[in-house]
This record gives structure tokens, C-alpha cells and sequence, in this order.
């Protein structure tokens, strides 16, 4: 015959398993809403994209100043 305690479960364990559970909620849930005010961030920072002749130029630019002061 099964034990009444058995069936019920054991109370510290199920304290346990219910502060895992909401530990691993509340992390789920921050790193969900992080992430969104992230990217709100993000989107308020609007960039232009450079196209590859202008990361060229900026690219010599930069060698040339850097070859300059040495």
C-alpha cells in the first residue's frame, strides 16, 4: 500500500523544484525584457550604412595618418 506522503510528495522538495521553477521564470523573463529595451535602444540610434568605396577611403585615410606619424 502506498504511503500518504508518497502521494502527497515531500513539501521541501516540492519548495525546491517551485524555487527552481521560478528562478529560471524570472531569468527567462529579465533576459526577454533586456533584450527588448535593447533593441529599442538600438532602433532610437538610427546608422546609415557605408557602402564598401567609403570604408576604403576612410580605410587609406587612416593608413595614411597612421604612416604619417611614425
Amino acid at each position: 500500500m502506498e504511503q500518504v506522503t508518497d502521494a502527497i510528495g515531500n513539501p521541501t522538495a516540492l519548495l525546491v523544484e517551485r524555487i527552481f521553477w521560478l528562478g529560471l521564470g524570472a531569468f527567462l523573463g529579465l533576459a526577454i525584457i533586456t533584450s527588448l529595451l535593447r533593441g529599442l535602444k538600438e532602433s532610437k540610434n538610427k546608422t546609415t550604412p557605408i557602402s564598401p568605396d567609403q570604408l576604403e577611403n576612410l580605410a587609406k585615410k587612416a593608413i595614411q595618418q597612421n604612416s604619417d606619424s611614425n
